[in-house]
């Protein structure tokens, strides 16, 4: 399975997971960390608009887990709660919902 199939698997996964509605647009980029300067970056482009672009150059779990992150960011922007920044929350969830994935055999 190549990173596209991988990251549109996640990306369905977690807008169900996070009940993200359909009206939501995210537009998804793969990339890679020297041209993006980190391994994920999201951000609200107007109000049921979303940009996540995810470094593909990284281990398979982390490549999963960098977009369950930007997507609890858009989950967080969706809902309007989070503390701070929403990175907390992101950082601590990011790697139990990825395992989360694996285990219900999504991937």
């Amino acid at each position: 399975m190549n990173t596209n199939m991988i990251a549109n698997k996640v990306v369905v996964w977690c807008r169900n997971f996070f009940a993200i509605s359909d009206d939501v647009s995210i537009k998804f980029r793969l990339d890679i960390y020297k041209d993006i300067d980190c391994w994920g970056i999201s951000e609200q482009m107007d109000d049921k608009t979303y940009s996540v672009i995810v470094s593909t150059d990284q281990s398979l779990r982390d490549f999963v887990a960098t977009i369950v992150h930007e997507m609890i960011h858009v989950k967080q922007w969706e809902t309007g709660v989070w503390d701070g920044d929403g990175e907390a929350e992101a950082g601590r969830l990011q790697y139990p919902v990825t395992d989360r994935i694996w285990s219900e055999g999504v991937l």
